[in-house]
C-alpha cells in the first residue's frame, strides 16, 4: 500500500489521525522507510505531526490553518499520550457560551505538565491538575466524534483558582456572569468534596456576591458555613497589600475587579 492510499483510506472511514506504528504496519515498511514516506506527505502539506509519532491528515479546507482545529483531534492526541484530560478554562467556557472572544489558544487540563503544541496556526496549552482524571466532565459532539469538557462548576473553580489562565480576574468575573445560570449548587458542593481546598470556594463566593448573584452566593456560603476559613488573597500573584478585607468570605481583596458590561 502506498502512503497516499493509506491516508485516503483512513479519510474514507472518517479518521483524521494515525500513529507512526499504524502507518508502518499498513505500509509494510521499515521504520525508516515509513518515516521517509510520511515526510513526503508532510512536504506536500497533506499531513502534519503535532507530536512525536502522531500524525494528522489535513483536508484541503484546513490547509490554510496548517493543522486541524484543536477540538477535532485533542481526544486522539491525549489517547496517544495515554493521559486523561478535559478541555478547560476559556476553551471550556466557549462550550457554554461564556467566552466573549474566541481564545487564542486551546486549553487542555491534564494530570502532568506538558509543553505547549504549535501546529500551524493552532496553539494548544496544557495545564496540569493532578486530579484532572476525577473532575466532573461532559461530552460534547464534534464533527469527528466527541470531546471531554469541564462542567460549568469545574470551569468556575478552575478560573478562580488560576485566573492567569483566564486573562485575569476581571475577565474571570465576566465569565462567571455568563456561567451563573449553568451553575448547579449541589454539583458545586460535590466538587468541594473532590477538591477540599477552601480558597477557591471563598473566591467564587466573594465574586458572585460582588456580582450580585445573591442566590448563588448564599448557596456557596452554605458549603463553607461549618468550615474554618483562612484568609486567602483574591489573586495569588498580585501584591499582598489589601484594598479590602472581606470577613464574610475570608478574602483579602488585593486587586480591582472590573467585569465587562
Amino acid at each position: 500500500m502506498k502512503a497516499l492510499e493509506f491516508i485516503n483510506k483512513l479519510r474514507s472511514i472518517g479518521r483524521h489521525s494515525f500513529s507512526a506504528e499504524e502507518a508502518m504496519t499498513a505500509l509494510e515498511l521499515s521504520k525508516l522507510a515509513t518515516l521517509n514516506a510520511l515526510k513526503r506527505l508532510k512536504d506536500n502539506k497533506l499531513i502534519v505531526s503535532p507530536a512525536r509519532g502522531f500524525y494528522l491528515i489535513v483536508p484541503p479546507e484546513y490547509q490554510v490553518l496548517g493543522c486541524l482545529p484543536a477540538d477535532k483531534f485533542v481526544p486522539e492526541l491525549m489517547a496517544h499520550f495515554g493521559q486523561p484530560y478535559y478541555v478547560g478554562f476559556l476553551s471550556a467556557a466557549q462550550f457554554y457560551g461564556a467566552a466573549h472572544q474566541r481564545p487564542q489558544r486551546f486549553q487542555v487540563v491534564t494530570t502532568k505538565n506538558r509543553p505547549p503544541i504549535h501546529c500551524g496556526r493552532i496553539y494548544i496549552e496544557f495545564i496540569a491538575n493532578k486530579d484532572a482524571a476525577i473532575y466532573p466532565t461532559r461530552k460534547f459532539n464534534t464533527s469527528t466524534g466527541t470531546i471531554t469538557v469541564a462542567t460549568p462548576e469545574v470551569v468556575a473553580a478552575d478560573i478562580v483558582t488560576a485566573p492567569q489562565h483566564a486573562a485575569g480576574i476581571s475577565n474571570v468575573a465576566t465569565i462567571l456572569v455568563d456561567l451563573a445560570e449553568n451553575i448547579d449548587i449541589n454539583k458545586l458542593k460535590d466538587l468541594a468534596e473532590i477538591n477540599p481546598e477552601l480558597f477557591w470556594v471563598q473566591r467564587l463566593g466573594y465574586l458572585y456576591d460582588f456580582l450580585e448573584f445573591s442566590k448563588l452566593a448564599n448557596g456557596i456560603a452554605k458549603i463553607i458555613s461549618n468550615k474554618k476559613l483562612h484568609w486567602a488573597r483574591l489573586v495569588s500573584n498580585a501584591r499582598y497589600k489589601p484594598l479590602q478585607r472581606n470577613k464574610k468570605w475570608g478574602i483579602i481583596v488585593n486587586t480591582k475587579v472590573e467585569p465587562d458590561e
